[in-house]
């Protein structure tokens, strides 16, 4: 790490984390509560464990895999590390959501450095460490949940450090058949911890298994590649990678197991399996809602049933919508064509090829195999782990650009210019992540007023059956506003939903205004709903008993 030591400054990632940790504490201040499913998710199951219950929830929130009555297993579609990281806060500093932000308010800061290091670790210079820095703390779509309880911080922070660290295996070197690790910035245990990394990163989100498929095809590219120079010396032109070598592609593998085995073993002996089925059957939605229908089988056959076109139109809208995240949320417009340029200037080094590498896997896995799922989030989410090396790569990018311009410009001062546009892509990106924050946290109380109804809802009813299932729209945050157990309205019609409803021994329905669609009859013409009594009304939120 000789290189870090002289084009940067041990203070300068002191102060950037100093800083980021100030706007991070004072962009959690405002958020007193989750102000959606995912994270409402992470919150109260994260009391739980705090609580010693263990790994449980208290509500079905999807019907795929077939859910039991709650409570249930918990974290058999999202991996428990986020849950891990509240429950750690709660411990802490009490069973509240600001206890629980703590650790997400730490980690999320930690991306300042890791970017500035990124940048020297790619061949910038000091100002480039504190460009890419600044970019990873103002950093637009992402500004607004880098503090909330989901899986945004952690998973940027460990799967980006898992890329940063395989990528140094570009300088292995092959001599006399026996790997080499002499020119390694870090030492070959730093193969052993990416793969302990990738583990977290899959542990915080079942996509965070492409970080790990990603570093073993990179790292198999080396080898390849290694092993064809040697080839081509050699009087012999026979490809041979010897066992020694192919010893590189264990380590990250012993790191991952090390993390994922006791996580696949719990799984097993709750689910039957080491993943479970819940998480693949998203393979086979033919549309979002999908994931809340109730009764219906999801496989290649049920999703061929409309035909081919549908099929490819799917996935067509999720390339479209993802394009778009790369470009907005990744690139933040302004960015996209910096970062574009320095990486294509930088394509030789290891931390670029294998954060492309994993971009390109996202992107496909994201567009063609879970398209709905990764539309709807899932891009945005594991795009995380990318953004300190897109940072990097905009900040040499733009030196790259200047110097264009100033090869072909009379009078042009280079330096200047670099100044000038550094700090405005510095201004743009805290504008923007002000102006976001500011429409999804501040403006008209988006953040905090979200299920406003709830804590009246659950008051209401456990006052009136403190047992009772409820069927609700979003129940862990039914759970976190003081209910008991519940489960999801399906995206089904009334009959189904009423079948769901006996199934899981459900007392009460509750409906609002964004009931799914094949219950806006049931919501419009409450009074007219076979099979439900109206027994309380709460704004526009209507609650009905389901009769036996």
């Amino acid at each position: 790490m000789k290189n870090v030591v002289v084009n940067s400054k041990k203070s300068d990632y002191i102060w950037l984390l100093t800083l980021a940790l100030l706007v991070r504490g004072l962009a959690a201040w405002p958020q007193q509560q989750p102000n959606y499913m995912d994270a409402a998710y992470y919150t109260v199951t994260g009391q739980n464990l705090a609580q010693g219950r263990g790994f449980v929830e208290d509500f079905v929130w999807n019907y795929l895999g077939n859910p039991g009555l709650p409570p249930q297993p918990s974290h058999l579609y999202w991996p428990p590390l986020t849950s891990l990281l509240a429950a750690a806060g709660i411990l802490l500093g009490g069973d509240n959501y600001r206890a629980a932000q703590i650790g997400f308010v730490l980690v999320s800061a930690l991306l300042a450095p890791l970017a500035a290091y990124s940048a020297i670790a790619v061949g910038g210079r000091r100002w480039h460490a504190w460009l890419a820095g600044l970019l990873a703390i103002f950093s637009g779509f992402y500004f607004p949940y880098w503090t909330a309880i989901d899986s945004f911080a952690l998973f940027g922070v460990t799967g980006s450090l898992a890329l940063l660290l395989a990528s140094e295996s570009e300088r292995i070197k092959v001599e006399g058949g026996r790997m080499n690790f002499s020119a390694f910035c870090l030492p070959p245990s730093s193969l052993f911890f990416a793969g302990l990394l990738a583990g977290l990163a899959h542990l915080t989100r079942a996509d965070g298994v492409l970080i790990f498929v990603s570093i073993e095809l990179f790292l198999l590219v080396q080898l390849v590649r290694s092993a064809t120079r040697n080839t081509q010396r050699a009087t012999h032109k026979k490809l041979r990678i010897t066992n020694y070598e192919l010893r590189i592609l264990v380590l990250p593998l012993l790191g991952y197991l090390l993390v994922m085995l006791p996580w696949f073993w719990r799984n097993w002996q709750v689910a039957g399996a080491p993943l479970p089925v819940a998480g693949s059957q998203t393979i086979w939605l033919a549309s979002y809602d999908d994931l809340f229908s109730y009764g219906r089988e999801h496989s290649p056959a049920t999703l061929l049933a409309a035909g081919l076109g549908p099929v490819l139109a799917g996935r067509w809208w999720a390339l479209m919508v993802n394009l778009q995240t790369v470009l907005a949320v990744w690139g933040m417009i302004i960015l996209l064509p910096l970062a574009l340029a320095g990486g294509w200037h930088l394509r030789r080094r290891g931390a670029v090829q294998l954060n492309a590498l994993y971009a390109g896997l996202l992107l496909a896995v994201m567009t063609l195999v879970f398209p709905f799922p990764g539309a709807w989030g899932g891009l945005f989410h594991s795009g995380a782990a990318l953004l300190p090396v897109i940072y990097a790569t905009t900040a040499i990018g733009l030196e790259v650009a200047v110097g264009w311009v100033a090869a072909r410009r009379r009078g042009w001062r280079a330096n200047s210019a670099r100044q000038v546009f550094g700090v405005g892509l510095v201004a743009i990106a805290v504008t923007l992540s002000l102006f976001l924050y500011n429409q999804r946290v501040l403006k008209n109380n988006a953040w905090n007023g979200a299920d406003a109804a709830y804590p009246a809802i659950a008051a209401w009813v456990m006052a009136h059956d403190a047992t009772a299932v409820v069927m609700i729209g979003n129940p862990p945050a039914y759970r976190y506003h003081g209910g008991g157990p519940s489960v999801v309205v399906p995206n089904e019609n009334l009959d189904i939903s009423l079948q769901a409803a006996r199934r899981y021994g459900v007392r009460y329905l509750v409906l609002d205004s964004n009931r799914p669609a094949p219950l806006a009859e049931v919501f419009a013409r409450p009074e007219s709903a076979a099979g439900l009594t109206i027994v309380k009304r709460l704004g526009d939120v209507v609650i009905f008993q389901v009769d036996r």
